[in-house]
């Protein structure tokens, strides 16, 4: 049942216990190699989400400033379309008094 562990036996373990040592050692070497890889990805989506923050933050004053200006437009557009119509009413209303006369 016990035996006594001869010189090709003690190689054998000696070599199952070295490879053994080695896979763990890859492992170890991987997984710092994927701790890096993710953590370079997540700097990189920090990065893009900061860029894309301040795009938003210059997009929405630009939007701001666009209404501010349409807005300003469109008042003077209706002063001066006020100022045609009443015009026009007074060319036609003109007209009016020249042909009735």
């Amino acid at each position: 049942m016990f035996g006594t562990l001869d010189n090709e036996d003690a190689n054998y373990y000696t070599d199952k216990i070295s490879h053994l040592e080695n896979e763990q050692l890859d492992f170890l070497k991987l997984s710092k190699e994927q701790i890096t890889v993710v953590k370079t990805t997540l700097r990189s989506v920090n990065s893009t989400l900061l860029t894309v923050s301040e795009n938003e933050k210059s997009l929405a004053k630009g939007l701001e400033e666009m209404a501010k200006h349409v807005n300003e437009q469109d008042g003077e557009i209706k002063e001066m379309f006020t100022a045609y119509s009443l015009l026009l009413t007074i060319k036609q209303t003109c007209h009016t008094i020249e042909q009735s006369n």
